[in-house]
């Protein structure tokens, strides 16, 4: 039963709008098991992405082909280009269809390390998983996984264990021309 109510408080998170989801990611727990190795990390670094009237970088303004993942709304998840080549992880939030996500951009390693190391062909000298393609192969997820339920198991996650310290609010990598809003949020952690 306790499972159930993670998982409505989860629920709870990714059905704000992107915006107010993205602060209230950080500090939560993303966490992976695939080929029997675990791996989890806590979220330091996210993005917001609002609507397509509402926001110019909206996904659905960047994409030519929408993919069919952006219109499932919570709790799944997209799996797609970010900057360059690079994969990013995109928690959908707000309504079914709406578009709206969250980009996953930094995290620091709880468990699982030397799995991440491996995973990513590198020798790493901190804790910190820095940008969205690292992320990603860090946590080892691929295509295979656009359009995920984050509900079912693979990929997890968790609430937050302590409260929100602070965080840092600033515009978005490669924001546009009069783009005022501020839908990138660090956690500083002390």
């Amino acid at each position: 039963m306790e499972t159930l109510g993670l998982n409505n408080r989860v629920l709870k998170t990714l059905s704000q709008s992107s915006a107010k989801a993205a602060v209230d990611i950080l500090g939560m727990r993303l966490s992976t098991t695939i080929k029997d190795k675990f791996v989890e990390i806590m979220i330091t670094e996210t993005e917001a992405y609002g609507r397509k009237n509402t926001d110019k970088m909206a996904l659905f303004n960047t994409y030519k082909n929408i993919p069919t993942s952006l219109t499932l709304g919570p709790p799944y998840m997209s799996v797609l280009r970010s900057y360059g080549s690079n994969k990013g992880l995109f928690l959908l939030t707000g309504k079914k269809g709406s578009g709206e996500a969250v980009l996953i951009k930094s995290g620091k390693i709880l468990i699982g390390k030397k799995h991440i190391e491996k995973r990513r062909k590198t020798k790493m000298k901190t804790d910190n998983l820095n940008g969205p393609g690292n992320i990603t192969k860090g946590l080892g997820i691929d295509d295979t996984f656009d359009g995920y339920n984050l509900l079912t198991g693979i990929v997890d996650l968790s609430p937050r264990i302590h409260p929100l310290d602070q965080a840092i609010a600033r515009p978005r990598k490669n924001a546009k021309r009069n783009d005022k809003n501020l839908w990138r949020f660090t956690l500083i952690i002390k």
